[in-house]
Formats: C-alpha cells, sequence, structure tokens
C-alpha cells in the first residue's frame, strides 16, 4: 500500500509546554494513529516555538514514519547561550501512548557518538533523560557548556549520564565517565592541561529543597597548571554530603595526596555569602616535603620561606569554626627546614602540640640539631606557653660549636590579622677560630660574644631597640639603628650603622692573608644600606685607633694596599735603598668610601689634597719613624664592582710587588 503523508497544524503556545497541554495534545494524536489506516501514514507534526530560562527551540517539527521511528528537527536550538542550528535528534524506536511518550536508540546529529533516551509520562508529569557516550571529542562536548567554564579542547570520554524528574525540575542526576587523554587551556595562560587520563562518577537525589550528593574522582595521570600550582596526577578523592541552596554540605571528603598521604575533611560552605563556614581536617603520617612543595610554596612570594625546604611527618587535626580557628593538634616527627641557599636550618623537630583557642597549654619542642651560616648548632629542646594568639618562651638555650646562644624573653601574638613577637639574646664565648672554619671564611682568631637587647617585629619591619654588641678581633663592634623592612618579602632592606673600636690589625690581616700590619683601627660605616642584601648605600672610614702602640706593616701589606688603589695608586720610600726592608713604620692609616649609585668615592687619611702636584691624590698609609713609608692612592672614584674584584684578587695573592 502506497504511504501517504499527513500533517498536522500547529499547537502554539506563548511561552512554554505544560504537562496537561502536552497530554491533550497526544491524546488526540493516539486517536488518531488508532485508526486502520495508520500503517499508510507517515505524520509529520508541526510544534510551536518553545521558551524557558536558559532554553529555547525554534522551528520544531516531529516526523513518525511508519515504522516505528521518530525524527525531531528543530530549525535554531539555544541552550544557555550556545547555539544549534539545524538540530536533528533520530529515534529509532518511538512510542507514543496516553500515559507516556519514549525514545530509543536515539542520537543527536550533532554529537553522533552519543546515545539518547528519554522517557515524559504525562499521566504524573515525570522524565527521565540519559546519554551513552563512546568516545566522545572533549573539544566537540565543550560547546555544550557555558562559554566562562575552562573546557576540554582535546581527548575523550566514555560513560553514562542518567538525568530524571518531574514537573517541579530535576530530582536525580548520575554520571559514571572516563576521561581518556583529556587537556584544556584558556586565552590567560593561567589554566591549563595536558593528558589527563582518569575516571569521574557523581550521583546526586533531591527530596524536597535537599539535594544528597556523593562523588568518586580518580585522576590516574597528566599534568594542570592552574595558577599558581602545578600537579601531577595519581590524586583520589572521594566525598558524600548535601546542598539545601545556601549551604554546601561536605560530610565527609577523603583525599589521597601521591607521596604525601591521605587526607580527611568535613566542611560546610555558605554559597550565597561565598565563605567557608566550618571546616575539619585530619591527616596521618603526612609527608611535609611533599605537601609544602606542591600546595604551600606556590603561594609565597618570593623569601626567606619561599626558598625553604620542610622535611619530615605530621599528624594534622585542624578545627575551624565562626572564621577563625578553634584548635589545632600536631605532632611532629623527625621534622626539619632547611633554607635553599644554606643560610640556616633546624633538623630532628619533634614535638606534641595541642593548641586550643579557649584553654592554656605547653608545649615541649625538641631538635636534633641544625645550622646558621654554616655553623652548626647543638641539640636543644624548650617548652612554648600556648594561651589563645599568646606564645611565650622564657628561656631556650642553643648550643653553637663550642659556646651557646641563649635566647630570653620571646613572646609571640596576633593583632587583627598581623603577627608580632620580640625577643633579646646573648651569645657567649665562641671560638673565631672554630666558627670561621664552619662558615667557610678565612681562619679567624680570638673569641665571638655579644648581646641583643631586644629585637622586635610588626608586620613588615624588624626593629633593633638599643645596640647590638660583638666582640671581635680583640676589638668591639656596636650595630645601632638597625631595621630590616620586608625581611620576607621579594627585596628586603636592612639599615643602620656599625662602629668597630680597637680592632687589632695582626689578628686581623693573618686572617685574610693580607700581609702583616701592627695596630689598632677603628672603623665607621654610617647610613649604611643593604637592598636585597647587595650594598647600595654607605659611608666608610677606616682609621687608626687613638693610643700609643707598635705602628708596624710588612712589603707584602703595602702591595696589597696599592693594589686596592688601582692604577696610578703607588708606595713612596723615603730614601731608595729602604726598598730592600721586609718591614717599615707608619704614623697613621686612613681610608674613605662613600658609596653612591655603584661607585665608591674615596678618601684617606687626609680630606684635602695631598700634594700639590696632584690635587687629586690622597695618603692611605702615613709614613713615620725608621724606616718609614707612605701609600699614595690617585683614583677617588672607582666602581663597587671593581673595588670587590680587587679585594679577591689581594685576597688570593694574585697580585705582585710594586716598590717605587
Amino acid at each position: 500500500m502506497p504511504v501517504s503523508r499527513m500533517s498536522c497544524c500547529c499547537y502554539k503556545t506563548p511561552t512554554a509546554f505544560s504537562p496537561s497541554r502536552i497530554r491533550s495534545l497526544f491524546s488526540g494524536l493516539c486517536l488518531l494513529l488508532s485508526s486502520a489506516a495508520v500503517s499508510a501514514i507517515e505524520l509529520s507534526l508541526r510544534i510551536a516555538d518553545m521558551a524557558a530560562p536558559d532554553f529555547s527551540a525554534h522551528g520544531i517539527t516531529l516526523v513518525l514514519p511508519q515504522n516505528g521511528s521518530a525524527d525531531l528537527r528543530i530549525t535554531e536550538l539555544n541552550v544557555r547561550q550556545h547555539n544549534f542550528r539545524n538540530a536533528h535528534i533520530h529515534c529509532a524506536a518511538f512510542s507514543l501512548s496516553t500515559t507516556k511518550v519514549s525514545c530509543r536508540g536515539g542520537n543527536f546529529a550533532q554529537l553522533p557518538a552519543m546515545a539518547l533516551e528519554f522517557e515524559y509520562r504525562f499521566d504524573i508529569g515525570s522524565w527521565q533523560i540519559s546519554a551513552q557516550l563512546r568516545n566522545v571529542s572533549g573539544k566537540r562536548l565543550a560547546s555544550f557548556f557555558p562559554a566562562t567554564l575552562t573546557m576540554p579542547n582535546q581527548g575523550e570520554l566514555n560513560g553514562l549520564v542518567q538525568i530524571s524528574g518531574n514537573a517541579s525540575g530535576m530530582d536525580r542526576f548520575n554520571a559514571d565517565m572516563r576521561v581518556v587523554g583529556a587537556g584544556f587551556s584558556d586565552a590567560s595562560g593561567l589554566h591549563a592541561a595536558e593528558q589527563l587520563h582518569g575516571s569521574v562518577k557523581l550521583a546526586a537525589t533531591r527530596k524536597g529543597v535537599l539535594w544528597a550528593w556523593q562523588s568518586d574522582i580518580a585522576w590516574q595521570s597528566g599534568e594542570i597548571f592552574w595558577q599558581p600550582f602545578y600537579l601531577k596526577g595519581g590524586h583520589l578523592f572521594k566525598a558524600f554530603g548535601n546542598f539545601d541552596g545556601e549551604n554546601l554540605h561536605v560530610e565527609r571528603a577523603i583525599v589521597n595526596v601521591p607521596e604525601a598521604g591521605e587526607i580527611q575533611f568535613s566542611a560546610i560552605w555558605n554559597a550565597k555569602q561565598d565563605a567557608l563556614m566550618e571546616c575539619a581536617v585530619q591527616g596521618k603520617n603526612l609527608a611535609l616535603e611533599k605537601i609544602f612543595t606542591d600546595y604551600v610554596k606556590p603561594l609565597l612570594n618570593k623569601g626567606t620561606l619561599a626558598e625553604s625546604n620542610l622535611y619530615g611527618y605530621a599528624d594534622v587535626d585542624w578545627q575551624y569554626r565562626s572564621g577563625a580557628t578553634q584548635s589545632l593538634k600536631l605532632a611532629l616527627r623527625d621534622a626539619g627546614i632547611a633554607d635553599i641557599e644554606r643560610r640556616f636550618a633546624l633538623l630532628g623537630v619533634n614535638s606534641e602540640i595541642d593548641w586550643r583557642a579557649d584553654r592554656q597549654h605547653t608545649a615541649d619542642i625538641s631538635f636534633a640539631g641544625g645550622a646558621l651560616l654554616g655553623v652548626p648548632l647543638g641539640a636543644g629542646r624548650f617548652a612554648v606557653q600556648m594561651h589563645g594568639m599568646n606564645f611565650d618562651v622564657p628561656q631556650a638555650i642553643l648550643p653553637v660549636l663550642d659556646g651557646k646562644f641563649e635566647l630570653h624573653d620571646f613572646r609571640l601574638h596576633r593583632e587583627n590579622t598581623v603577627w608580632h613577637w620580640q625577643l633579646g639574646a646573648t651569645l657567649g664565648e665562641i671560638s673565631m677560630e672554630q666558627f670561621s672554619q664552619a662558615a667557610g671564611w678565612p681562619k679567624m682568631l680570638g673569641t665571638l660574644s655579644g648581646r641583643i637587647p631586644k629585637i622586635s617585629y610588626g608586620g613588615n619591619e624588624v626593629l633593633v631597640e638599643g645596640a647590638l654588641q660583638f666582640n671581635v678581633f680583640d676589638g668591639t663592634v656596636l650595630a645601632t639603628q638597625l631595621k630590616l623592612i620586608h625581611p620576607f618579602g621579594r627585596a628586603p632592606r636592612l639599615l643602620g650603622n656599625l662602629n668597630m673600636r680597637g680592632l687589632d690589625l695582626d689578628l686581623l690581616t693573618r686572617t685574610f692573608s693580607f700581609g702583616n700590619m701592627q695596630g689598632r683601627i677603628d672603623v665607621d660605616v654610617n647610613n649604611l644600606e643593604l637592598q636585597d642584601w647587595q650594598p647600595a648605600r654607605f659611608d666608610a672610614r677606616v682609621f687608626s685607633s687613638a693610643g700609643s702602640y707598635p705602628k708596624k706593616i710588612s712589603q707584602k701589606a703595602v702591595q696589597n694596599i696599592t693594589a686596592l688603589g688601582g692604577d696610578g695608586a703607588s708606595a713612596a720610600i723615603q730614601r731608595s735603598y729602604l726598598q730592600f726592608f721586609e718591614n717599615f713604620f707608619y704614623d697613621s692609616i686612613g681610608w674613605s668610601c662613600a658609596l653612591r649609585n655603584g661607585v665608591c668615592m674615596m678618601g684617606g687619611v687626609n680630606t684635602g689634597s695631598a700634594n700639590n702636584e696632584n690635587p687629586g691624590a690622597y695618603v692611605i698609609v702615613k709614613g713615620g719613624g725608621i724606616p718609614a713609608i707612605t701609600v699614595m692612592g690617585y683614583n677617588r672614584n672607582v666602581g663597587w664592582n671593581e673595588l670587590l674584584a680587587r679585594l679577591k684578587r689581594v685576597t688570593q695573592g694574585n697580585v705582585q710587588a710594586v716598590i717605587k
């Protein structure tokens, strides 16, 4: 029997179909299709435009051939700001009755690798949709999601997505997907991924306004850069909870971090306030090195902590509520911290810390040793008294070589969001010979001792109240008006003055292989400014100490002083035959340097001209006694880097004696 084609008039609605209208429409169709002539009819139904929030369809046609299949064609389909032209859904098996309409074996022409099934029941207004993805291109799937999301631009997805609901909306969602070789990137370059492999399982069920959900995510391999984090695969995440439209409750979550350990947590996140309301985190035997490197260090700016590494293991129990930490239990086992530049290290730290916001507690902290500027530190133990955000250490002794560093009255507290601390300390009788060898410096003689009256920190500055006093080279060193600005920032600045009195030249010159000089000198370094620990400005002056004492200088020392003066510097001997003497006498020593913009403006014993023939000359060593020698300098402006290079050559013995 030949097939005849039958067209029905449009069913018009101004916005969207209601269940009662759909039911009445298809009830009439069912009566028509139940007639004996239906086998010879191909029915084509034109449906009016449909519109709803985030969805609209224009030019809808439903074709019902005689073989039980169906074709739904839509001239223009818009879903959440995404536009599809000439959309086509084919159902291999299409069923229509007075109670329901269903599609089996369906496919979407715009995504041929996805198999669709859906059902709508007129009597109770329920619906369900399932989509089976088979090697669906991630790049093609991205067009179904909002453009504001970072979506895959490579790789494939396989799995099943099931959605169901009723007249009040969706009430069930299930997804079981596998990701193969996926990747993404955004225009800013701050978010990117390559070769992601893993699986995602998500299930959610609604009862009233409450959604109960659970998830199981396995990220097996691949790389992700999500500014500022760079992570590799191996992570596992399992969680369940509920969402009431305002608060997202994570009742329990388990995160397995590769090479670090397992972390469990629960939390409440307020979606309207975009704020964390409560959180509890627990972890056992966590590897500090991995957690610090991957998850903490990327958040730090350039500075001391960012240039350090953590070691050891820890147990953590953190409780957060009402915008603040309520308790923190921290057990450290063989933990430590070490600066990459080897400036400091503290190793073998073991402690049981039980801090609570509403009660007082004392924590005992022990350590096996460490180092400061290469100098080894001995084992120690100290007690920390904790009361809320106040932490006190009345006294702690740290062994340093054959002496000790004694800390007293350490106090740490928090005001608003800023941490403040203060301390005092004494340094007792450390062998300079052992200290210099351990620090990799030239061998020094004598002892090192000193006192630090009070140091305080208040957010971005470290201030020293009073003077730091040290004894070295049989003299004294006073550091005053010290201030360290932005100590943990990208470019720390140190300001202050150094005043040294009565330094033994014999000890000093023997230490630095400078030749031999006998006598004593005073040194002033005022208006000192270091930027990122490099000299930027100072006014330095070296001069003979007052008093009566032997003043002698060797030919090698004369040679090195002359070399420091650069081209044009000379040593003038009173009589030519005195060049055969090994040692000479002098009356006074003087040298100055005013560093500005990388240039050292130098002077000597006298501030004016050294002679009439060369008004720019200055005296560095003024001769006196028999035999006597005078060392002159002629170049007053020398680049700071050039001066350092000369000093390095002098101390390494790479100069030749030139005595005139």
